[in-house]
């Protein structure tokens, strides 16, 4: 009983994996030539359903048409032709998402081996060999090495994607001096053999890579120190960063010397090793080693030249700007840390002048003088150039021109006209002098080349001749040019009633394509249309428009011109004449406004002390005759009492420019008749005599002595007399808002600024 259960139930078992796998598997696939075929054949693939339903087929995931074998078959195919391309082709129903496929990997079968090399790494007893099959098989390819004698069957390996089979076999017996090998290489698609190789050990023997510990060098040569090694055979090689690089072999093994080399040139150094001349293999080239050779003072004097320039106002002497050319590598043999110039006149005067890198030019004004330049680095001086300054002779319309390429043009000249034994051609953007580049010519023709297209040159060709330089010149050539990309703004400078001047600013030269020639101003009359045109001829950038009509408007604007054409306009500058009305009211604004700067000009004159005093001064002689105040009532009582004044310093006296002694001032109410002025002086008695006498006759024009005031009940505090004074009243109003204040109050006070208000003696009389 319990064995028929058994076997009932491993029936179930088996009968329900069956159906789980048929579940499973929907199809199955299958190719002609199976999983890997040749590059480019043709094939059939077929897939087989285990169920109807409708059926699909992908190539890479792309729905494809198939052919049907039978109305009712299971069985489905495709023919693929000239496969390129690794592909995956795939079957499933449309019912079921679940696939079943299989990969084609197109390739090539292997050919013969070839190219095989071994190497035997110093003081190794294993051979790694190497070998090519012609090209890359694409698929899967075994490659096998089998050593002569050797009991192993092959030493195996893989192909890589490059076509190279690579493999490795011991050296059982050190007495071994050979070995022979077979050579197999084989995939799917087919297989090669090759052999037998005879491999001689002593050729293929490779020293351990070098090493190179350091390097010691000069101006002109480096030692090279390296490892110990026993290698009889060296190989050298240098290269320096401006690309000069050698190679030579020594037989010297650990002091390696390298001679010939240029000052202040960075090289590398690698060497490499081997056992003897005929024997073994070169070894791998060792690190690279930098250094730096020393500096050498310059052996090569400088290029130099030279262009006038405008001399200073008010200057005999004249200027020019000296200009060099910088030393290449080769011949500067290290960094120039400056440049000397030393200028030596006619009498003997002497400078000198110090120019600091990148600067390569320098202003120099003298008269009948010479010029020497010389570089400078660390290690010394480069040989002077001397160059005289002479003003070269101009000759015009001797030189012509034409394009080669857009970077580069011929000149000619006549050597009839301007003889010398050499040319100099200097040429330079416009308005960039510092881009200054010339060569010397023996010959009548030179080419300039790295010219930059549409930029304008200015060019010249000098002949250096004993008697003099003579100088011909062509104010502006191009290479190639354009017309120019857009045209110049314009502003008014001034206009009236039938005229304008107007102005603009020069274009940039990056906009210019070329050397312009000349402008165009065009002007429209607004009311008419009319268009007139006016040609200028560049550099000019002003132009006086004349002949318009009153009142009128126009619009303005300006075109520039190449050799090539006329570029577009710039911006349009409207405008109006003035009317005849407008005219006139201009003219008084600007009278009123001179006469108006005129005032303030003379009330701000009028606040200095000086110019005031001495226009009071002139005013009092056109004054009035004024009645003596000595005939007055108060003069006449008080005629007895005598008193002493001393004046210091009087205002119309120009003579005088010394500020007067300081005096205190008091007023002292003098009982029922009027005021008068005590004057306490600070001078000593025989100082005051002195003042006295001095201005004795001055002091009666300034203050009148004919009335007195006694001194009263002071009188005992005074050594002197007092005397009384009387103001006459012509001077201007104290309230002006422009002048000083003529009346001041408190204080010390000084004769200079003093009026002294005697207006109560007319009261008294």
């Amino acid at each position: 009983m319990s064995s028929e259960c058994t076997w009932s139930i491993l029936v179930m078992f088996c009968f329900i994996l069956a159906t789980g796998a048929h579940e499973g598997t929907v199809c199955t696939v299958r190719s002609s030539k199976g999983e890997e075929v040749l590059l480019g054949s043709n094939f059939t693939f077929s897939c087989i359903f285990n169920k109807q339903c409708s059926k699909l087929i992908f190539l890479n995931g792309t729905q494809i048409q198939y052919i049907k074998k039978k109305a009712m078959s299971m069985e489905v195919s495709v023919e693929v032709v000239n496969i390129k391309e690794f592909s995956t082709f795939s079957c499933r129903c449309e019912e079921n998402p679940e696939p079943c496929g299989i990969d084609i990997k197109p390739g090539y079968p292997p050919d013969i081996p070839q190219n095989l090399t071994c190497v035997q790494k110093m003081n190794s007893r294993n051979v790694s060999c190497i070998w090519t099959t012609g090209r890359g098989t694409i698929i899967d390819t075994t490659c096998q090495l089998r050593v002569h004698g050797d009991l192993e069957l092959g030493y195996e390996s893989f192909m890589n994607a490059t076509g190279f089979c690579h493999s490795t076999f011991p050296i059982k017996s050190s007495e071994m001096t050979q070995v022979v090998v077979w050579l197999s290489v084989s995939n799917t698609l087919g297989s090669k053999t090759s052999g037998p190789h005879t491999i001689n050990l002593i050729n293929i023997v490779k020293p351990s890579m070098p090493e190179i510990i350091n390097v010691s060098c000069s101006s002109r040569w480096c030692n090279l120190h390296t490892d110990n090694h026993s290698m009889n055979l060296v190989e050298i090689q240098y290269s320096a960063v401006n690309g000069i690089s050698d190679t030579f072999q020594t037989n010297n093994k650990s002091r390696l010397n390298i001679s010939s080399l240029h000052p202040d040139t960075t090289y590398n150094f690698q060497i490499r090793r081997k056992v003897n001349h005929t024997a073994g293999l070169w070894s791998d080239w060792s690190q690279p080693k930098q250094k730096t050779t020393k500096e050498e003072a310059p052996d090569k004097a400088l290029d130099v030249w030279y262009l006038q320039e405008q001399k200073p106002p008010q200057s005999k002497s004249k200027c020019f700007r000296i200009f060099w050319k910088e030393l290449n590598i080769s011949d500067a043999k290290g960094k120039i840390q400056s440049y000397n110039i030393s200028v030596q006149e006619q009498k003997g005067k002497r400078h000198s002048i110090i120019v600091v890198p990148p600067s390569r030019n320098q202003s120099i004004c003298c008269y009948n003088c010479s010029v020497s330049v010389s570089a400078v680095n660390s290690e010394g001086q480069s040989p002077v150039k001397i160059i005289q300054l002479r003003f070269p002779g101009l000759v015009a319309g001797l030189l012509s021109h034409r394009p080669l390429n857009n970077h580069s043009i011929a000149l000619f000249w006549p050597k009839l006209d301007i003889a010398g034994t050499e040319y100099v051609v200097h040429w330079y953007p416009v308005g960039n002098i510092e881009g200054i580049q010339w060569t010397r010519v023996v010959d009548t023709t030179a080419h300039i080349t790295g010219l930059q297209p549409q930029e304008c040159y200015q060019v010249a060709v000098t002949a250096l001749r004993s008697s003099g330089p003579k100088m011909a010149t062509i104010k502006g050539i191009s290479s190639w040019q354009s017309a120019p990309e857009q045209g110049p703004d314009p502003k008014p400078l001034g206009k009236d009633t039938k005229s304008l001047r107007v102005t603009w600013n020069e274009m940039p030269q990056k906009k210019r394509r070329g050397c312009l020639k000349k402008y165009t101003v065009y002007l429209m009359d607004k009311l008419k249309g009319d268009i007139h045109k006016f040609s200028v001829d560049h550099p000019k950038t002003q132009f006086v428009i004349s002949g318009l009509s009153p009142d009128q408007c126009y619009n303005l604007w300006v075109t520039a011109w190449t050799d090539a054409g006329e570029g577009p306009k710039g911006t349009d500058l409207p405008f109006c004449t003035l009317s005849d009305s407008e005219r006139i009211l201009s003219l008084v604004i600007l009278a009123g406004g001179v006469v108006l700067l005129a005032c303030l000009i003379l009330l701000c004159i009028c606040q200095f002390s000086s110019v005031h005093r001495r226009f009071l001064c002139c005013c009092r002689g056109l004054l009035p005759i004024i009645p003596d105040p000595a005939n007055s009532k108060c003069a006449k009582t008080y005629a007895d009492d005598q008193s002493e004044i001393k004046f210091y310093l009087d205002q119309c006296d120009s003579s005088v420019n010394e500020e007067p002694d300081n005096v205190e001032v008091e007023e002292v109410p003098y009982p029922s008749i009027c005021t008068y002025i005590k004057s306490f002086s600070h001078e000593s008695s025989s100082s005051d005599g002195t003042q006295i006498t001095k201005i004795t006759d001055i002091m009666e024009d300034y203050i009148s002595t004919h009335g007195a005031i006694s001194g009263g009940e002071e009188e005992d505090e005074y050594e002197g007399e007092e005397r009384s004074l009387d103001e006459f009243k012509f001077f201007p109003s104290t309230h002006s808002p422009f002048l000083e204040p003529l009346f001041l109050t408190g204080g010390k006070l000084t004769l200079d600024v003093v009026k002294i208000d005697c207006s109560e003696f007319l009261d008294c009389t």
